[in-house]
């Protein structure tokens, strides 16, 4: 453990003093892909992954979605594990951006820091990805799994399980009509009709994942606020944990997305609309729902309004009946992603955007971005290394 266990406090340690500096210096490298062996060490079986950027001798994803046109996803790159030994060298290309859900506030007033810019390097389909059982020795200290959990009693897949990363699946058919379910019985709504449903498998043709951004009528969310497990932040995870003596309250979500979850993994919470969009909208409560947020966040291209924070879709979507969430079977039987190895970059100044990257994010229909804050910060830190004035 003693090799993990320093990454981790490393990892906080970097984050920190990397979030404090604000110089021209190129000092934060750009996304790999991690190693064979750091994956193993973590937790997952990586010949398990589907559509892992590289695999089969550097071909798959290296076109297709999300490059269009003559990008590619990703390059071979040897300085990748001479920056960073957990790294294989494959360099991402493919920036995609979203929105961090705590905190956030309509697009007129955010922040930078609201922007998250993640690489999506794998999906995981099945709870099988995750390996039962592993053995290492690393300088003189034993890296153990054993039936799924770490010596503490921990599993990958729990750690995992605490950090969401909200899809919005477009709704809309082929045909026009607005289907309000998803096409998986572990998901439907009570609120909406089961069929027609709109598909939460991968294309059964091409391979091209569900959530992949053509299919996503928004950009991304990610809920980064949880806490540490090693107890900075002074929460406790069970009776007997040592920072946890002399304490009487306990947390029942104790890990930290950069210091815990050592491949930047998240779980998939899939978010729909149980109503029409305006001007289709049958509840006059949704009606309002639908234009309140609508005003602030703006509309999706299919009259739906931007979802940006929990609030949002917990309180005033859910809440009145006009939206739902849910999380594909993790046995893999609805046929899409479960699961995302997506690690979002630390601080993606000064060097972290590189200079043949690009932005994946949704677009309008008239091929803008629909988020232009991301949009233009990208732009900024990929030229200048910061953030926009």
């Amino acid at each position: 453990m003693k090799s993990l266990w320093m990454k981790s406090i490393l990892a906080c340690v970097v984050v920190t003093m990397a979030a404090g500096l604000a110089s021209a210096q190129n000092f934060n490298p750009p996304p790999c892909d991690f190693s064979d062996l750091f994956y193993q060490q973590n937790g997952i079986d990586q010949t398990k992954l589907v559509q892992r950027f590289g695999d089969n001798n550097g071909t798959t994803r290296l076109t297709g979605p999300p490059a269009t046109g003559s990008q590619v996803n990703f390059v071979a790159d040897p300085n990748c594990s001479v920056t960073d030994p957990t790294r294989r060298n494959f360099r991402i290309l493919a920036t995609t951006g979203g929105n961090a859900d705590d905190g956030n506030s309509p697009f007129s007033n955010s922040t930078p820091e609201t922007l998250e810019f993640i690489s999506i390097l794998a999906f995981l389909h099945n709870e099988g990805n995750f390996l039962p059982n592993y053995s290492q020795q690393v300088e003189g200290n034993t890296i153990s799994i054993v039936n799924g959990a770490n010596p503490r009693g921990i599993r990958m897949e729990d750690i995992v399980g605490h950090f969401e990363a909200y899809a919005s699946r477009k709704q809309t058919l082929a045909d026009g009509t607005f289907a309000m379910n998803p096409c998986a019985a572990d998901m439907v709504s009570p609120l909406a009709p089961a069929t027609p449903c709109f598909t939460v498998a991968d294309d059964p043709v091409t391979g091209v994942s569900d959530v992949a951004t053509p299919n996503l009528r928004q950009d991304w969310r990610f809920a980064t606020n949880r806490n540490a497990m090693d107890g900075s932040d002074g929460n406790c995870i069970t009776k007997n944990d040592q920072s946890c003596k002399g304490k009487g309250t306990f947390s029942d979500s104790p890990f930290g997305y950069f210091c815990d979850d050592l491949l930047g993994m998240w779980i998939i919470t899939y978010f729909w609309f149980t109503d029409l969009p305006a001007p289709n909208t049958k509840n006059p409560t949704c009606d309002n729902v639908f234009k309140t947020i609508g005003a602030k966040n703006g509309f999706n291209t299919d009259g739906t309004p931007i979802i940006l924070t929990a609030h949002e879709l917990n309180d005033e979507l859910e809440a009145n009946g006009c939206g739902a969430e849910g999380q594909e079977a993790f046995d893999g039987s609805d046929g899409g992603a479960v699961w995302l190895v997506c690690p979002a970059i630390p601080d993606p100044r000064n060097g972290a955007i590189a200079s043949d990257a690009f932005l994946d994010a949704v677009r309008n229909s008239n091929g803008s971005f629909q988020d232009q804050r991301l949009a233009q910060n990208f732009t900024c830190l990929q030229q200048t290394g910061q953030f926009c004035p």
